[in-house]
């Protein structure tokens, strides 16, 4: 690829190019070992942001990538959202990462994470060395010898290990805690091991025996960090009861207590030279603190989430922190300011760690993986916008110029489709925002969330219309009736209810299912309605009558997300852990099952055509199926958990939201839509179709129903199927 791509270059455009090539390839790496058929789909999505000479050889291999017969693939024509200094990601582990620390000689990683193993890493080529296993439950810490032959580990099983890294060998078992060991340090001559636990105390332990020698008793909550001094005389401990203390070793005596943070104390560190202490805490700041006195010496902001690791440079000069936001910041100690943000996880970002040289950062986060970041450059390639986190949910406008989304930050975003931009933001609910749709006129959004309410919102303005008040906990998504006049709500108190829009009243409330409804659907018509619930089914009701049509219970597990194709003749649904299936909504019966994802499937959508699913899943994969035949056909590899996912109404273009926030937009090069589905309404005393490439309605005569016809404006010629039923009104023109 790279010689088609560099081709007869000058001697100076082709070194260029190898230069380009090989940034993408290290940042791609972590995701072609795990799936080379997407080599060319993952380097293309980062090169073409790199600058002529590439460009335009880029752009003729696109080309030829994208003509008739090649494989479909997936265009993201949105930047990573991340800064220029990440070097790698390392990928292996299968849940949250909790904990990374770097090797004395700085060649290798070691890796904690709730999925109950220990990993250790090449610095050089991010490849993974050696998996330690042992551990019955998640392993929440580790540090490593300062000889380098050995690493210490804490879990939930409450005990810590100590592990040969030459053969990865458990040699000792420390046994003695009585809740969750949440961190460990090792102390400088190597003698000693600390540790920090839920159970409110901190040990010593002999590193040769792996007795214990003391506990160290004082705090009145639960223990998250701790930390030694560089001469190995005292310990520091972070904890839940907002305090930090140090504890003098050679007595287990307490020798201060730092009090300052307003809530829990999460992570703490010690400066090389032992004069002072920097912690990090759920109340967005870093403290740091004189170590002889105990008094504050300065607070450091600028995190806007809690605050939960850090970690100081081998020369003291700056601080690195690792926040829930997803980003990690560089502080410098002398004029206690953010030198640089380091934006890239797609979740929390649990803790960090400083090579030994000081030239680069390791970072672990919620999204499973570890990111290794140039602490020199510190660049970022642009200020990180958007949502600071998690996306639940999108939808893309009836004229698909722009979507919204609903995010755990408790806002809804308004982006641009052609660029990615973000338009505006839309603030209001008092939590998490879980679900939002958009009117067919495109004149107004509701929201849900789990303050329990529905918001109307006025896209014009971006001001809150009404709030809809009624159900009794939260509220788990929305949809909208194809007509604009009603919406309906899904909760996990075990309800659906839908709403008059006019009014903001309750029409009627759907019971039946006997477990948290997790998500709704409404059919073309207008007609009927699909929820999906944590009982194991899914069910259609009548929106005349608010009677249940039908229950359909093929899933083994959870329903947690459905949809409905355009004619309404199959739904798409999603049970736990990974099960998609397709139905036909009036004979009950299953029709395609769709595999291949690895993890939980989150969201999923329905191509404007009826013949393509898209779906957004755990596993970090946005994937796209054949609706006919469940045959899976493109994948997307995100940097973290796909959230949420939306079809462009007339483009095969879909937007993906994912667990750190960010909003991806894409191309799916090489999937053709069909004729886009349509309903024709009553427009006064005759039916008219609404073209949604254009946007302009036109008459047809009844005996066009059920059949296809090309849009009647001149210069568009969409080719469009109108199904058979009809619906009044006609949504206006947005």
């Amino acid at each position: 690829m790279t010689e088609a791509v560099a081709g007869s270059a000058p001697p100076e455009d082709r070194l260029a190019t190898l230069k380009a090539f090989e940034r993408a390839l290290r940042l791609e790496s972590h995701v072609m070992r795990e799936r080379p058929e997407l080599t060319w789909q993952q380097l293309y999505n980062r090169l073409q942001w790199d600058e002529a000479p590439l460009a335009g050889r880029l752009e003729a291999e696109r080309k030829r990538r994208s003509s008739p017969g090649c494989h479909p693939w997936i265009h993201c024509y949105t930047r990573p959202r991340e800064s220029e200094a990440l070097v790698r990601t390392l990928s292996g582990h299968t849940l949250p990462v909790r904990r990374g620390v770097v090797s004395p000689d700085g060649t290798w990683i070691v890796s904690a994470s709730r999925d109950g193993t220990l990993k250790l890493w090449d610095v050089a080529t991010g490849a993974e060395r050696v998996s330690l296993r042992g551990h019955v439950q998640s392993v929440q810490s580790c540090a490593v010898s300062p000889d380098g032959t050995w690493v210490v580990s804490g879990g939930d099983d409450q005990t810590l290990r100590i592990w040969d890294t030459a053969t990865g060998v458990a040699r000792a078992e420390l046994v003695g805690h009585t809740n969750s060991v949440r961190d460990c340090a090792v102390s400088p001559d190597g003698t000693f091991i600390v540790s920090a636990s839920w159970d409110g105390t901190v040990k010593i332990w002999d590193a040769a025996t792996g007795a214990e020698r003391v506990t160290l008793t004082g705090h009145t909550d639960k223990v998250w960090g701790c930390a030694v001094s560089p001469d190995g005389t005292w310990v520091v401990s972070a904890s839940n009861d907002r305090t930090l203390k140090v504890w003098d070793v050679a007595t287990g005596t307490e020798r201060r207590t730092l009090v300052g943070h307003r809530v829990s104390v999460n992570d703490c560190a010690v400066s090389p030279d032992g004069t002072w202490i920097v912690s990090a805490s759920w109340d967005h700041t870093l403290k740091i603190w004189d170590a002889a006195t105990g008094a504050e010496r300065a607070t450091l902001t600028g995190h806007v989430t809690p605050v939960w690791g850090c970690a100081v440079s081998p020369d003291g000069t700056w601080i690195v922190s690792a926040s829930r936001d997803g980003i990690l910041k560089l502080w410098d100690v002398a004029t206690r300011t953010a030198r640089a943000t380091l934006a890239g996880h797609a979740g929390d970002v649990n803790c960090c760690a400083v090579s030994p040289d000081g030239t680069w950062v390791v970072s672990a986060s919620d999204d499973r993986t570890l990111k290794i970041w140039d602490a020199a450059s510190g660049a970022q390639r642009a200020a990180v916008t958007g949502h600071a986190d998690s996306v639940e949910g999108c939808a893309v406008s009836p004229d698909g110029t722009w979507v919204v989304s609903a995010s755990w930050d408790h806002t809804l975003g308004i982006w641009d489709v052609a660029t990615g931009g973000e338009r505006g933001v839309l603030t209001g609910h008092r939590g998490w925002v879980l679900g939002c749709a958009v009117s067919p006129d495109g004149t107004w959004i509701v929201s849900a969330g789990n303050d329990c309410v529905l918001k109307i919102w006025d896209v014009a303005t971006s001001a809150e219309r009404r709030i809809l008040v009624g159900h009794r906990d939260w509220v788990e998504g929305c949809a909208v009736g194809p007509d604009g006049t009603w919406v309906v709500s899904a909760s996990r108190d075990r309800t659906l209810k839908i709403w008059d829009v006019a009014t903001g009243t309750e029409r009627v409330t759907l019971s039946g299912h006997e477990a948290k409804v997790r998500a709704c659907a409404v059919s073309p018509d207008g007609t009927w309605i699909v929820s999906a619930a944590e009982d194991g089914t899914f069910r259609i009701w009548d929106v005349a009558t608010g009677e249940e049509r039908v229950t359909l219970s093929g899933h083994t597990s959870r329903v947690l997300c459905c949809a409905v194709s355009p004619d309404g003749t199959w739904i798409v649904s999603v049970g736990d852990p990974r099960d998609m299936k397709t139905w036909d909504p009036a004979t009950g019966a299953e029709g395609a099952t769709l595999k291949g994802h690895t993890w939980p499937v989150n969201d999923c959508a329905v191509s404007p055509d009826g013949t393509w699913i898209a779906s957004s899943s755990g596993d970090r994969t946005l994937r796209i199926w054949d609706a006919a035949t469940g045959a899976e056909r493109a994948v997307f590899v995100l940097p973290g958990q796909a959230t949420a996912v939306a079809f462009h109404p007339s483009l095969p273009v879909v937007v993906c939201g994912d667990a750190g926030g960010g909003m991806h937009f894409a191309r799916l090069v090489g999937v053709e839509f069909g004729p886009l589905v349509v309903t024709a309404a009553v427009s006064g005393d005759e039916l008219a179709v609404l073209c949604p490439s254009c946007r302009e309605a036109f008459p047809i005569s009844r005996n066009r129903l059920g059949t296809e016809t090309n849009c009647c404006r001149p210069g568009c010629g969409t080719r469009l199927r109108i199904n058979p039923f009809v619906l009044w009104p006609l949504p206006t023109r947005s």
